[in-house]
């Protein structure tokens, strides 16, 4: 029997890492694979979201997961983990490498075991072969690179002439992970803590994410017209018009925020129940609350059913792991 372990790295932190661990794991648990996932140097936060996304996708998997989290770094902890999971049956370790984890102390943790490095590049225009053969010079040759956040006017580049060139190089890159609006979205919840809002009703967080705010307001065309030109939305609206928030839940939002401290009228009320869309109530007008809006998004964070369905399908189309890992189930 013979466990595959694959140590993502990066050179930076919040490049992405758990992220891809998380829907490679997933990946693979689909395809009936046992999984094991370690954290080297985790916090609470990274480890409650292994569980979260994970245990949220379990009727999805025939394979099955077990996670191990160390919250100080030692390279016995690593060795004892992964000798721990050979005799779990798992078929393939992700080891979530920590970006504050030594390339000297990486290398050390590869020779007493045998694991493939796939490390994410974070995209940008300056990106050049010398760059990865910097990091497969560092690392003996015993990597693999995804590069990711691509920006959307780059990927033509990126697999046209940044991966051809790098894999005539014997520089092997697996492919790219385009940037996506989704995956920076943000929940009603993480709004209304952002804004000091009220969410006055009850709903289902899974159903919804925002990628796009629009303020309800007067306009030559009907408000549904305007609304549905966008999805995954919030809209703002003033407390004290009815009609624009009836649009707005027409419109298949993801939620609503009432300014003026204003909360909807009972027929609103039911409406958004029945729809279990959530309303936010906050004490600032309009323009106040936009402003306060803005910052929002350096608070995003991968910890959403809906992101994980959406990275995994940016995954199987852009990355080619399976043939190299030979994953064939």
């Amino acid at each position: 029997f013979k466990m595959q372990t694959i140590y993502l790295t990066s050179e930076n932190k919040q490049e992405g890492k758990t992220s891809f661990t998380i829907t490679l794991a997933h990946h693979l648990l689909t395809k009936g694979l046992n999984i094991g996932i370690l954290n080297p140097l985790c916090n609470k936060y990274d480890e409650s979201v292994y569980h979260k996304l994970l245990g949220k996708k379990e009727n999805d998997y025939s394979g099955k997961y077990t996670v191990i989290t160390n919250n100080k770094f030692d390279i016995k902890n690593v060795v004892d983990s992964y000798n721990q999971l050979i005799k779990n049956n798992i078929d393939f370790l992700l080891i979530d490498g920590n970006n504050s984890i030594s390339i000297e102390n990486i290398n050390l943790i590869l020779h007493k075991i045998n694991a493939t490095i796939i490390f994410l590049a974070k995209y940008n225009p300056q990106l050049n072969e010398k760059y990865f053969a910097k990091y497969h010079n560092n690392f003996k040759g015993n990597i693999l690179f995804v590069i990711n956040q691509t920006y959307k006017f780059a990927t033509h580049q990126v697999e046209t002439k940044i991966i051809p060139k790098l894999n005539s190089s014997k520089i092997t890159c697996l492919g790219y992970i385009p940037e996506d609006k989704l995956l920076l979205a943000i929940t009603p919840d993480q709004i209304a803590q952002f804004i000091k809002g009220e969410i006055v009703n009850q709903y289902d967080g899974e159903k919804f994410l925002v990628e796009n705010f629009l303020i309800g307001g007067m306009g030559m065309d009907p408000a549904e017209y305007h609304f549905n030109h966008y999805k995954n939305k919030c809209i703002i609206v003033r407390g004290d018009r009815p009609d624009i928030q009836m649009s707005a839940l027409n419109s298949n939002c993801s939620c609503i925020i009432l300014t003026n401290n204003i909360k909807p009228i009972e027929y609103i009320q039911n409406e958004a129940d029945l729809e279990q869309v959530p309303i936010i109530v906050t004490e600032t007008d309009t323009l106040e609350t936009i402003d306060k809006l803005n910052g929002l998004n350096k608070n995003t964070f991968f910890n959403h059913s809906l992101k994980l369905d959406r990275y995994l399908e940016l995954f199987r189309s852009n990355i080619q792991l399976d043939q190299i890992f030979n994953i064939n189930k």
